[in-house]
Order: structure tokens, then C-alpha cells, then sequence
């Protein structure tokens, strides 16, 4: 029996990874349809809001009126905290349809990427589409057990903290997304705390230092998920009012989606998501930009301008 390699970290090809897409344009049947012409499968919906299209050439795909979207939009005291009746009255222009396809081997993520062109050729719309169309795609990538560690999770999180910024500006998130709470960024106190080379927490400072700074599951990459898996007693205990779904996956949520696009697609961001997992894997690299940003941010004010 093969022996597998102690991480998943890294890893493009035999490593998993779940993908959510949100747009809008095309109803829940119409993309159920879409997507069995594309990948097979048979369409089974108990309403017309919701579907599943079983045995794909991907597995079984769900998809549904993300109704949710709107009940989330004004946590944490979202702007649009006083317009989700006006924005549910909308409809399909501002509630996104979400696909949710379960999780696929990195090389295979180009099979979802045909399946997006496929979805703008029947007038599925992005993010870009229109002013409130706030829409992203999260990307699930997989941990196996032996990344469940204090110290491999540490570095993912101090290297997601020191990239964030340029990852901002290369997927040049969208206006009105980065005015909802979904994507928030992590705030400065935070990173202070997090971007030290003597930290070095075990599991449970961990878990409990990121809900005491981030008490939501509204962050840019939301760790809630892995936590609760690791964890869930503690997690559930520190954030008994949120509904928090257990599993060994971070959640990445920043990515617009862009189908509108024909540059756009889901290997590029996942290709983005690794360069962080490179950073984290590389003790020195990752040493030195914690130094560098520490000196940066020692630099009086007038000089960093």
C-alpha cells in the first residue's frame, strides 16, 4: 500500500479541492440543466430553487438560489445591513445562483472551467456584470490529517496574512464585494499579533488567538472550518450564534467570479491560492517577509508613503 506524503500542502494535482461559484442570469433548474449537458448526470429538484444533479463525470453537483447571500449581507453590521428586504425583493439580478461542486483533484479543476463558459454562453452573469452583482467563488482546499497542526496552519495563516494585500490587487476584488462583509480583511491587530517569528502557539492559543481577533466567519479566508473540525467544542463554545460547518479544509472566499470574463477561471485562482502554500512551506522566505514587515511597519508613517 502506497504511503502518502506527510502533506497535503502544496500539492496541485492529487490534492482536493471544493469549489463554490455564485452568478446570476440563469435560474436553478436552467443551470441544472447546463450542467448535466456539460458533465452528465441525471437532474433531480424538489423545488425550483434547488437541484442536484447526481452521478456527473465530476460526482453530484448541487445547485440553488443562494438565498442565504441575503440573510448574510448585513452581519457584523454590513452596509447593506438596512437594504436586504430591498436587495431580496430584487431576485435574480442580486441573489446569486451558487454551484457547489464536490471535491476534485486539482488537474481536473479544468473540467469546472468548461463548465463556466458553458454557464456565460446562456447568459450566466458575474461578478462584473452589474453594480450590486457582489458574486465570488470560495475555493475548499483539502488538509489531510497530518496538516491538522498547530504549526502547519500557523505558517498558512502568517503567509495568507503577509500576501493578502498583493492578492487584493491581482484579482482587483470587486467594489461592491469589498464593501460586503463576506471577504472582510484581517485587522491590523491582528496581524501585529500573528506576524511575529516567536510565535509559536500550540493548537488551542491557535484556534483561540484568530476567534478572539476574528469573531466571524466573514474573513477574507475564513478558518472557522478547520477549526471546528480540529476543535469543534471550543469553536461552537466562543461562537455558539453562528452556524459553522466542520471540515479539514480552509475557506478561501476572496476570488471574484468573473464569467463574464473570458480570461477568467478557477485553475488561475487556485494557482493564486498555491503561491501561498509556497510561502508557508518555505521556512526561510517566510522568516525573512515576516522580518521585512515587521521593519516596514516600525518605519514612522510619513516614510511608508
Amino acid at each position: 500500500m502506497a504511503v502518502p506524503p506527510p502533506s497535503a500542502l502544496g500539492r496541485s494535482v492529487d490534492r482536493k479541492v471544493g469549489v463554490e461559484i455564485e452568478f446570476g442570469g440563469v435560474g436553478t433548474l436552467e443551470t441544472a440543466w447546463i450542467v448535466a449537458d456539460r458533465l452528465g448526470g441525471t437532474v433531480e429538484h424538489s423545488s425550483p430553487y434547488a437541484a442536484v444533479i447526481r452521478d456527473t463525470s465530476i460526482g453530484d453537483v448541487s445547485v440553488e438560489l443562494d438565498w442565504s447571500w441575503i440573510q448574510k449581507a448585513g452581519d457584523d453590521g454590513g452596509i447593506l445591513d438596512q437594504t436586504k428586504e430591498l436587495l431580496a425583493d430584487l431576485g435574480r439580478d442580486v441573489v446569486p445562483t451558487e454551484i457547489v461542486a464536490p471535491p476534485l483533484e486539482g488537474d481536473r479543476i479544468g473540467e469546472l472551467d468548461q463548465l463556466v463558459r458553458a454557464l456565460a454562453e446562456n447568459g450566466a452573469k458575474g461578478t462584473r456584470a452589474g453594480l450590486l452583482n457582489g458574486f465570488g467563488m470560495h475555493l475548499n482546499p483539502e488538509l489531510w490529517e497530518t496538516d491538522l497542526n498547530a504549526t502547519a496552519l500557523r505558517k498558512v495563516l502568517q503567509a495568507y496574512l503577509l500576501m493578502s494585500a498583493g492578492l487584493r490587487e491581482a484579482i482587483q476584488v470587486d467594489f461592491t464585494r469589498s464593501l460586503l462583509p463576506f471577504v472582510a480583511t484581517f485587522g491590523d491587530d491582528y496581524m501585529r499579533h500573528m506576524l511575529r517569528n516567536d510565535y509559536a502557539p500550540d493548537m488551542d492559543t491557535l484556534i483561540d488567538d484568530y476567534i478572539s481577533f476574528n469573531p466571524t466567519r466573514n474573513r477574507e479566508l475564513d478558518m472557522l472550518p478547520v477549526f471546528a473540525h480540529i476543535d469543534g467544542r471550543r469553536v461552537r463554545a466562543r461562537l455558539h450564534d453562528q452556524k459553522i460547518s466542520s471540515r479539514p479544509t480552509f475557506h478561501w472566499r476572496l476570488p471574484n467570479a468573473d464569467l463574464e470574463s473570458p480570461f477568467w477561471s478557477i485553475t488561475r485562482e487556485w494557482e493564486r491560492w498555491l503561491t501561498v502554500e509556497a510561502l508557508a512551506l518555505d521556512d526561510r522566505a517566510l522568516s525573512d517577509r515576516i522580518d521585512t514587515w515587521a521593519r516596514e511597519r516600525a518605519r514612522p508613517w510619513l516614510e511608508r508613503i
